[in-house]
């Protein structure tokens, strides 16, 4: 027979569970609707300093701007966005094994792959694994601002210059609604001249009449690529750090929604049980008084 108080307290257990799952759910719901607003909001100008970093690197020779430089790609860096905190369901793991198989892809062509991680899941989940993470970036999320990336781009960029690594990629989730979040892996540096960005369901547009027309640069063409690089690479790095929290936002809400239901089906699967075990001992205790009773007579 059931232990009626062991099931009672596991019912008690798993109501307080609901409770704080339930309570993760709307505080995630909260900052979701905030996170999503900035990340949508930024994209227009992110995707407008993207193509026009494209336009003028189809339209100047590599060696106009050392960011430019195309070099053998023998080492790489991918700067990975994870989350500091848990209960978000697959987030962070769907990011870290599309970067493990990148980064195993890499090396089976002979190119040397480094990490620089956002995020303290990501951090552990590289380093438990022995992978080279050269940089932890962390503290970035109680004070999501642009101002805190420009060390990161700057730092990354002298790295780049000095000829540390070859090539910039980074990995995060790109938001598309609260139950899809979509894992992306762009290259940065040096700039991708193909990755031109336009809206779901346009071609991209492409003139080979303008591509061959020299642009002309006021005051200068140095002037103009040092202003605009720095730009371009913390715009990268700040958008995709938006769109990394928008996403978390996102499958932390649903990851305790799903937690939520699936405390309440197993209180009604308990509470079956625990009445069946009840009415097991109120039959066995009459049974016990009949048998007495028929035993005095």
């Amino acid at each position: 027979m059931a232990n009626l108080k062991a099931i009672k307290k596991r019912i008690q257990g798993v109501r307080g569970t609901q409770q704080l799952t339930r309570a993760m759910k709307l505080v995630a719901a909260a900052k979701l609707r905030r996170a999503q607003e900035a990340a949508v909001q930024l994209r227009p100008y992110a995707e407008g300093i993207h193509n026009t970093i494209v336009h003028l690197a189809r339209r100047v020779e590599s060696q106009a701007h050392p960011l430019l430089t195309r070099r053998e790609m023998k080492k790489v860096m991918i700067l990975l966005y994870s989350s500091d905190r848990g209960m978000c369901g697959s987030f962070n793991l769907n990011i870290s094994r599309e970067a493990e198989d990148f980064i195993r892809r890499q090396e089976e062509a002979g190119v040397e792959v480094t990490l620089a991680v956002i995020g303290k899941k990501g951090n552990e989940y590289f380093r438990r694994r022995g992978y080279k993470v050269v940089h932890h970036y962390h503290d970035l999320f109680a004070n999501i601002d642009y101002e805190a990336i420009e060390p990161i781009g700057e730092e990354l960029s002298k790295k780049y210059l000095s000829g540390d690594y070859d090539a910039l990629f980074v990995a995060y989730n790109w938001f598309r609604s609260a139950v899809l979040q979509k894992v992306t892996l762009t290259q940065v540096l040096p700039v991708d001249l193909d990755s031109e960005i336009v809206e779901e369901g346009e071609e991209t547009p492409h003139n080979d009449e303008a591509d061959t027309i020299p642009p002309i640069f006021e005051p200068g063409r140095r002037e103009i690529l040092d202003e605009l690089f720095p730009q371009y690479l913390n715009m990268e790095i700040y958008h995709a750090l938006l769109e990394s929290v928008a996403s978390e936002m996102g499958a932390r809400m649903t990851a305790m929604e799903n937690a939520t239901s699936n405390a309440e089906d197993l209180i009604k699967r308990l509470t079956l049980i625990y009445n069946k075990a009840r009415q097991e001992t109120i039959t066995t205790e009459l049974m016990d008084i009949v048998g007495g009773a028929e035993a005095i007579k």
